[in-house]
């Protein structure tokens, strides 16, 4: 009889742990922390970084466009909302008074997909629209990266 109250306790003690444990899990979101930058990125970050202070500019990286560009269209705002509020640009070049100089973009391999070159062509257009400088680099070392401020 001791035998099996002493399991009946532990069986019962255990539901409740798995109970908790469920309740617990269940309220909490699947989020985790992660690196704003890439490996490759955050090597750039660096070295733009760098050269910015030179010129007394600030680098801001992985701004969302929707924080850079203004959708003008009364009647079609939504629809050309839509086509930026979840677009970033690697990084932005502004002044002390956070005057956007610049964006920039940090192509790979993987701008070379057709999709990707589609989200980059809306990318030159709507930055061109706006009258912001975007510019492209691939291949970097630190004359090109001097070469971007000229």
């Amino acid at each position: 009889m001791k035998y099996f109250f002493a399991v009946s306790c532990i069986l019962i003690f255990i539901l409740i742990l798995y109970t908790i444990i469920h309740i617990v899990q269940r309220n909490r979101f699947p989020y985790a922390p992660k690196h704003i930058l890439t490996k490759r990125e955050y090597h750039f970050y660096h070295l733009l970084r760098d050269v910015a202070d030179e010129y007394g500019y600030m680098v801001c990286p992985k701004v969302g466009l929707k924080d850079l560009l203004a959708v003008t269209s009364r009647h079609q705002y939504m629809k050309y909302f839509h086509k930026i509020a979840q677009k970033h640009i690697d990084f932005v070049i502004c002044d002390q008074d956070l005057h956007v100089v610049f964006v920039l973009e940090l192509d790979d391999s993987s701008h070379d997909t057709k999709e990707a070159k589609k989200r980059d062509k809306f990318k030159d257009m709507a930055f061109k629209s706006a009258g912001i400088p975007l510019k492209r680099l691939r291949d970097y070392d630190e004359k090109a990266i001097y070469a971007l401020f000229k």
